[in-house]
């Protein structure tokens, strides 16, 4: 009897692992039938959304309809929309606010520059201008800044009524170094020292071994300031001009580097050491 039982177990057993592989295969083309038609769902859908999304960026109602500048008074509105290459009936989602601001940025008169898209249909566009303080002459003569910037070739008929700013190297205007952009600030920090003492300032020259020569609005003398100390400097100047009240003109040039004294050239005369109390 055991041996008959243990034939027929023998004889189902490999019905048994058919009937298995043929449910394992079943269930793998179900899945990878089910997984195909997801898939063939899921490109139609994202061809649907993407359709979707084209239609909801381009639309209409997402022109540009008004363009608003501010802060250009040297350039105007008409112009830096054009620089930035913006116009009415854009689409407000397609324009990229940080090319826009490169481009301004490029125009010499332009210091800094914000772009920026309000929606439905605006774009803003803010422009910080450079604001001269001074001319420098390197060959030509040029617009500097408060940051000691050399930013703009001046064109006839602009604006020169600044103080001139000489003796700096041709060099200096192509590589706008820290340095030379150091110097030139010294030189626009002391011509408003001198502007507050009602002195003006017509011409401040570097001199490589002297540091700078002054020549004021008001009296034909060159003075020799040097660097640094120019409140003291001044405080001496404005004594020595006081003893010199109606004399001026006899006055070539003062060198105002010596600790409490002042040398003065006269016209036609070698330079004379004195103490800035005393005229000689």
């Amino acid at each position: 009897m055991d041996l008959f039982f243990n034939r027929e177990n023998k004889r189902k057993e490999p019905r048994r692992a058919g009937k298995a592989r043929w449910k394992g295969a079943l269930m793998i083309a179900a899945v990878l039938c089910l997984g195909g038609l997801i898939s063939i769902y899921w490109r139609a859908a994202m061809r649907v959304a993407g359709s979707a999304r084209e239609a909801f960026l381009s639309h209409p109602y997402f022109s540009v309809r008004e363009i608003r500048v501010k802060g250009g008074e040297k350039l105007g509105g008409s112009e830096i929309a054009a620089i930035a290459g913006l116009t009415r009936g854009m689409n407000l989602w397609r324009i990229d606010p940080l090319s826009m601001e490169k481009k301004v940025a490029r125009h010499p008169w332009v210091r800094r520059v914000v772009v920026r898209r309000e929606f439905p249909h605006r774009i803003v566009i803010e422009v910080e201008e450079r604001v001269p303080k001074g001319i420098v002459i390197i060959g030509r003569l040029y617009y500097v800044d408060a940051d000691g910037f050399v930013f703009k070739q001046i064109k006839q008929g602009e604006n020169v009524d600044y103080p001139l700013i000489t003796g700096l190297p041709e060099e200096a205007l192509a590589s706008q170094s820290p340095l030379i952009r150091r110097k030139i600030q010294d030189a626009l920090r002391l011509s408003a020292l001198m502007e507050k003492l009602d002195l003006g300032v017509s011409e401040i020259s570097f001199y490589p071994h002297d540091g700078l020569v002054v020549y004021p609005m008001r009296y034909p003398v060159a003075l020799s300031i040097g660097w640094g100390d120019w409140t003291a400097k001044l405080e001496k100047l404005q004594r020595v001009l006081a003893l010199w009240n109606g004399h001026e003109h006899r006055l070539a040039a003062l060198d105002l580097n010596f600790r409490n004294q002042v040398v003065a050239k006269l016209k036609g005369q070698e330079l004379k050491r004195s103490r800035s109390g005393n005229r000689t």
